[in-house]
C-alpha cells in the first residue's frame, strides 16, 4: 500500500483536476439517481391522475440533459487528469533513470526496463479512473441515498444499508483478495513476455544461426499460454463478482418491495412513495456494480507501482562529487592498479591493471570475448568506478569530476551504431547540437558520407527509421562516425568499430578514422587485425589482466 500512497502524493500538482473529475462524477451519478427516482414518482402519479404534468416533465428533461452533459464532462475531465498524472509519473521516472543510465541501467534487461516505462506506468491509470474516483462517488452516493430513504422509512434504510455496505465493501474486497495473485501474475507475465519478445527480436540472427530459435519460441509461447490462462481465471472472477452484485441488487429490490408494500398496507407510505423508493434503489446500484471488477485490478496496480518504485530506487553505479573539479587542459590517462567487478557479481573482470596513456597516444587492446576489454572502456567513461585502485585524468582522480564533464572528453564509436528514429541531420546533431551547416558538411566529408547524402532525395533530412533500418550497417557506422567527428572530443574510444562490416567497408571506415584520430588519443578494442594499423602499441587482455 505504501507504493500506492507514494504515487498518490505525486498526483498532488493536479489535485484540482482530480477533485473536479470526482465532483462531476458525483453530479452525474446524482442526476441519474434523481432522474430515475423522479421518473418513478411521475409515472405513479400519472397513473393515479394526481399531478401537474408540466413541472415534473421539465425537471426530467433538465436532469436528462444534466446527466448527459455531466457524463461527457466527467469523461473529459477524468481522462485529462489521468493523462496529466501519467505524464508527471513518466517525467519523474525518467528523472530517476538518468543517474542510473551510465552504468546501473545497463545491467538490467532492456525488455524489463521497457515494461516499466510502458505497461507498468499505463497500469497506474486505473488508480484514479477505476479505483479512487468510483469508490469516492459510491461512498457519497450510497450515503446520500440511505439518508433520503431514512426520511421515508428508517427500518428500510437500515436493512438496505446492510446490503449496500456488503455490496460496496465486502464483495469488492473479497474479490480483490481472490484476484490479487492473478492480477500480480498478469503484471509479471506481461513483463516477462515483453522481455522475451524483445530478446528474440534483438538476437534473431544469432538464434537462427545457432539453431536456438525454436527453443526460445517455445518459451515465449509457454509464457503467453500462462498469461492467457491467468487472464481467463481473473475474467471468471470478474463475471462472478458482477453476478453476485446483480444478485444483491435484486435482493435489495425484493426487500424494498416487501417493506414498502407492508408500509403501504399500514398506511405509512403512499403508492407514489413506494414507486419513488423502488426506482431510487434501482438507480443506486449503477454506482456499486463497477466496484468489484475494479477492485480486482488493485493487485495489478500495486504490483506495477512496486515494480516502478523498485527500479527507480536503484542506487547509481557512481557517486557524483559534492564539489566538481574543473577539467584540465591535458588529457593524459593513468590507471593505477585497478580491479573491478560488476555489482551483481563477485568475480573480478579486471584485476590489478596499471596503464599510462599519454595524450596523443594510440593503443590497441586485443583479447578473447569476455576478457574484460569493454569493461575497461566502461571504466574509462566512468560508467562504473573500480572497487580497487583509481583512474587519473592529468593527475587528478576521476572521482573529482562530474560524470557529464568527463564524458565530454570522450568520443565513442562502438560495434552497435545507435541511430534514432529521426533524420540523418538530427542524429548527427546529437554529437554537437549547435553545429553549423559548414561543420555538418565537414563531418560528412570526414566520415565518407558525401556519396550517400548526394543520392538521397531529401539529403540530410532523410528519415533513417527505427534503429536506422532504412540505412545499411556500413552507412549507419559512418553516420555514427560523423557524429563522433562533430563532437571533436580529445580522446577516441573505439569498441570493435568495424564489427559486422565487409572488408571494403571496413577499409573505408578505418581510413576515415585515421583522419579523424590524427591529433587525438586513440584507444581501440578489437579482435580484428585490420584495425591495428591505426595504433602504435598493442596490449593483450587475458582473464582480466593486461599483458
Amino acid at each position: 500500500m505504501q507504493d500506492l500512497l507514494f504515487f498518490i502524493r505525486l498526483f498532488k500538482p493536479y489535485q484540482s483536476w482530480l477533485i473536479a473529475g470526482v465532483l462531476l462524477s458525483a453530479l452525474t451519478a446524482a442526476a441519474g439517481i434523481v432522474l430515475l427516482t423522479l421518473s418513478g414518482w411521475f409515472i405513479s402519479s400519472a397513473a393515479l391522475m394526481d399531478l401537474n404534468y408540466l413541472l415534473p416533465a421539465a425537471q426530467i428533461r433538465g436532469l436528462a440533459i444534466t446527466r448527459t452533459l455531466g457524463r461527457y464532462g466527467e469523461r473529459v475531465i477524468t481522462h485529462e487528469a489521468t493523462f496529466r498524472v501519467l505524464a508527471r509519473v513518466r517525467i519523474w521516472f525518467f528523472a530517476q533513470m538518468i543517474p542510473l543510465a551510465t552504468g546501473r541501467l545497463a545491467l538490467l534487461r532492456s525488455g524489463d526496463v521497457l515494461a516499466r516505462m510502458t505497461s507498468d506506468i499505463d497500469a497506474l491509470d486505473a488508480l484514479y479512473l477505476r479505483l479512487l474516483a468510483p469508490i469516492t462517488v459510491a461512498i457519497i452516493g450510497v450515503s446520500a441515498v440511505l439518508s433520503f430513504i431514512y426520511q421515508y422509512q428508517p427500518i428500510l434504510s437500515f436493512n438496505l444499508g446492510l446490503l449496500l455496505i456488503f455490496a460496496t465493501i465486502a464483495v469488492p474486497l473479497s474479490f480483490n483478495r481472490l484476484g490479487e495473485n492473478g492480477a500480480k501474475a498478469i503484471t509479471t507475465l506481461t513483463a516477462n513476455f515483453k522481455t522475451r519478445q524483445i530478446e528474440i527480436l534483438q538476437g534473431l540472427r544469432e538464434l537462427v544461426v545457432f539453431a536456438a530459435y525454436e527453443r526460445f519460441q517455445h518459451k515465449l509461447t509457454a509464457i503467453s499460454e500462462r498469461l492467457i490462462e491467468t487472464q481467463r481465471a481473473n475474467n471468471c472472477l470478474t463475471a462472478l463478482s458482477s453476478a453476485l452484485t446483480l444478485l444483491i441488487s435484486q435482493l435489495s429490490l425484493l426487500l424494498t418491495l416487501i417493506l414498502t408494500a407492508t408500509a403501504l398496507q399500514d398506511g405509512l407510505l403512499t403508492p407514489t412513495d413506494c414507486a419513488v423508493l423502488v426506482f431510487c434503489i434501482i438507480a443506486t446500484f449503477e454506482l456499486i456494480t463497477p466496484l468489484a471488477p475494479a477492485m480486482q485490478m488493485l493487485g495489478k496496480v500495486q504490483q506495477a507501482a512496486h515494480h516502478i518504485r523498485t527500479t527507480a530506487s536503484l542506487s547509481p553505479a557512481i557517486e557524483e562529487p559534492a564539489q566538481t573539479a574543473v577539467l584540465p587542459q591535458q588529457y593524459d590517462l593513468t590507471l593505477e592498479n585497478i580491479s573491478f567487478h560488476y555489482p551483481d557479481h563477485k568475480q573480478n573482470v579486471i584485476s590489478n591493471v596499471s596503464l599510462v596513456i599519454p595524450q596523443g597516444s594510440k593503443i590497441g587492446i586485443i583479447g578473447e570475448s569476455g576478457a574484460g576489454k569493454t569493461s575497461l572502456l566502461q571504466l574509462l567513461l566512468r560508467f562504473f568506478d573500480p572497487q580497487q585502485g583509481r583512474i587519473l585524468l592529468a593527475g587528478q582522480d576521476y572521482k573529482n569530476f562530474h560524470s557529464d564533464d568527463l564524458l565530454s572528453c570522450f568520443g565513442l564509436l562502438s560495434q552497435r551504431s545507435q541511430l534514432f528514429a529521426s533524420t540523418i541531420r538530427e542524429n548527427l546533431l546529437l554529437g554537437k547540437p549547435s553545429a553549423s551547416d559548414a561543420e555538418l558538411q565537414q563531418a560528412i566529408a570526414a566520415a565518407g558520407l558525401n556519396a550517400l547524402i548526394a543520392r538521397l532525395p531529401e539529403g540530410l533530412d532523410t528519415w533513417v527509421g527505427e534503429q536506422g533500418l532504412k540505412v545499411s550497417g556500413g552507412e549507419a557506422r559512418r553516420i555514427a562516425l560523423a557524429r563522433v567527428y562533430l563532437k571533436n572530443a580529445p580522446i577516441l574510444l573505439l569498441d570493435e568499430p568495424t564489427e559486422g562490416l565487409d572488408s571494403k567497408t571496413e577499409e573505408e571506415v578505418l581510413a576515415a578514422l585515421a583522419v579523424i584520430a590524427q591529433h587525438k588519443t586513440l584507444i581501440m578494442v578489437t579482435h580484428r587485425s585490420a584495425g591495428l594499423k591505426l595504433v602504435d602499441k598493442v596490449y593483450h587482455f587475458s582473464q582480466g589482466q593486461l599483458q
